[in-house]
C-alpha cells in the first residue's frame, strides 16, 4: 500500500505533465517565489532518486540531490524519469540511516518509512504546483491533485454525514 500511494502521485504528475506544455512547465510563479512547476517536479523526483540511491548503500541523505536543470524544462525527459522511478520503487523494507549535512549522527529510518516520507513530501509540492496553475489561470488537475490521502477521507466522510 505505501508503494501504491507514491506511484498513484507519480502517476498524477505524469498525467499532469502531459496536459501542460513547456511555457507552462518552465514559467516562474510569483506564488512560488519565482520558482516554476518544473522545479517543484525536479525536487519531487530528486528526493526519490536519492531515496533509492541510499537503499542501494543503505544511506539516505536527501541533500544530495543532483540538481538536474533537465528536469526542470525537459517534460518528455521528466515523464520517462517519473515512470523509471515508478517500476523501481516497490523493494523489500530494510533498515536504513537517514544523514544531512552538519550533523554528526545518522538517524535510524526503514526504507518504507522514507516512502512515506516521500510520498506526503510530493504531495505537498503538487498542492504548490496547484497554486502555481490557478496563479496562471489555468485548470487542469482534479480536486484531489496536492491533497493528502487523510484530508480526502475527512471530506468524504463529512459530506456523508450531511
Amino acid at each position: 500500500m505505501i508503494y501504491e500511494s507514491l506511484k498513484e502521485q507519480l502517476q498524477t504528475l505524469q498525467k499532469l505533465l502531459q496536459a501542460i506544455n513547456t511555457d507552462i512547465y518552465s514559467q516562474k510563479s510569483n506564488m512560488l517565489g519565482s520558482n516554476s512547476i518544473g522545479q517543484h517536479v525536479r525536487h519531487i523526483a530528486e528526493m526519490i532518486q536519492c531515496l533509492l540511491c541510499g537503499y542501494e548503500t543503505g544511506i539516505v541523505n536527501y541533500d544530495n540531490r543532483k540538481r538536474d536543470q533537465r528536469i526542470e524544462t525537459d517534460i518528455a525527459f521528466t515523464v520517462i524519469l517519473l515512470q523509471e522511478l515508478h517500476v523501481q520503487l516497490q523493494q523489500p523494507d530494510k533498515g536504513l540511516a537517514l544523514q544531512q549535512e552538519g550533523f554528526y549522527e545518522a538517524v535510524q529510518t526503514t526504507y518504507k518509512r522514507e516512502l512515506l516520507y516521500n510520498t506526503e513530501h510530493a504531495i505537498h509540492h503538487m498542492a504548490l504546483i496547484k497554486v502555481a496553475l490557478r496563479e496562471m489561470g489555468i485548470d487542469c488537475t482534479h480536486e484531489n491533485f496536492g491533497v493528502a490521502p487523510a484530508t480526502i477521507r475527512y471530506k468524504q466522510a463529512e459530506a456523508c454525514a450531511q
